[in-house]
């Protein structure tokens, strides 16, 4: 199962941090690679409920097979792509795939007891960093050393083999459930659901609308190639990866609300400086303590939504929760190639920061230790 997600997760960011160069290359102006790079939020702000609904009734693993050979089709078409429009079109497609996220956390899930919720959600969130982390470094070589294009011929290869390993993985055993599609959608209407949520959109509008959007047009603006800019989202991955593995010894020392508020301190701070800085070398610590911030938030709020539903219910909690923060993945980069066309790329990291302390006021009324 780790090795299937793995894969998942390696086929989808393979080509993530050249894809607006690329797009930037194929005549996209900044408010169309803006489009591209938040198309990949579009399925999944509308199928991941659904997902989570009917995995919780029919199984997750037919829905992580699917998905991951979905992937393969979007990622060969990113590949044959001559123009921004069909680069937008695969790219939503990869995006549709990527819904399978709520099938494959929950089906992970399902293999731990439910008090060691956090534990599980930290394996398999750190299993999702450190093969974003692998993917973005060796898909930025990949890029300076063979081309771009390679990366999505390679990242659909992954994606096959992905599929047939998940296809091998046995179904976990989830008891007896006793489904209601009544009680299914009373779940979503929580309002801690809705609060993690609105969390979470917070921290994927400037995950997608900077880390994988603009940062990387910033960096080589300021001199980096793409070997960099690809090292540059790999370091901040890689911190990302550290801090979600320590996560569960952080949230027993000092809580949930405030690890939170600590990791969203450190992702304004991060924000705050980029655009002063003249050297991309100087991005490199900016993006670990960024990293850090988003690799906590991140593993909090998932395991916080998994610790608070019951397992049969769980699909649908996920589904409700990741398509929600979705809205922060389509939003992050449309807004902020808006905003870069009409004041500038600097400007995006500062409403990256505004965005990020609205975050910060939403935990605040959360009624977390």
């Amino acid at each position: 199962m780790g090795i299937g997600s793995s894969l998942f997760w390696i086929s989808l960011y393979l080509y993530s941090p050249v894809l607006p160069i690329h797009a930037k290359n194929l005549g996209s102006n900044l408010e169309m690679i803006g489009l591209i790079v938040s198309s990949y939020a579009f399925g999944q702000i509308i199928l991941r409920i659904p997902i989570g609904i009917y995995a919780d009734k029919f199984g997750r693993k037919p829905f992580v097979v699917f998905s991951l050979l979905l992937n393969t089709i979007g990622a060969i078409w990113l590949g044959v792509s001559q123009d921004p429009w069909s680069l937008f079109s695969a790219r939503a497609i990869t995006g549709i795939a990527a819904a399978g996220w709520v099938a494959i956390s929950v089906m992970y899930a399902s293999f731990f007891d439910k008090k060691h919720s956090t534990k599980s959600m930290a394996q398999v969130m750190s299993i999702n960093t450190l093969s974003v982390l692998g993917a973005t470094f060796i898909g930025g070589i990949i890029s300076d050393y063979i081309s771009i294009t390679f990366t999505f011929y390679l990242s659909a290869f992954f994606s096959f083999v992905g599929a047939v390993t998940i296809f091998l993985v046995p179904e976990p055993n989830y008891g007896k459930i006793n489904y209601s599609f009544k009680k299914s959608i009373n779940a979503t209407k929580s309002k801690s659901l809705i609060l993690l949520s609105s969390v979470g959109i917070t921290l994927q509008f400037v995950t997608f609308g900077v880390t994988f959007g603009f940062l990387p047009i910033f960096a080589e603006n300021i001199g980096a190639s793409k070997y960099f800019v690809g090292l540059i989202t790999s370091i901040g991955l890689l911190s990302a990866f550290i801090f979600t593995a320590i996560s569960p010894i952080l949230v027993r020392k000092i809580g949930n609300k405030n690890s939170l508020q600590i990791s969203s301190i450190m992702i304004i701070f991060s924000l705050l400086i980029i655009p002063f800085i003249e050297s991309y070398y100087l991005i490199i610590p900016l993006q670990i303590i960024s990293g850090a911030g988003r690799g906590l938030i991140n593993t909090i709020l998932i395991s916080l939504v998994i610790k608070t539903t019951p397992e049969h219910i769980r699909g649908t909690t996920m589904g409700s929760y990741q398509a929600i923060y979705a809205i922060g993945m389509m939003s992050g980069p449309l807004i902020s190639g808006l905003i870069a066309s009409v004041y500038g790329i600097d400007s995006v990291f500062f409403t990256g920061v505004i965005i990020t302390l609205i975050g910060m006021a939403i935990i605040y009324s959360i009624k977390l230790k």
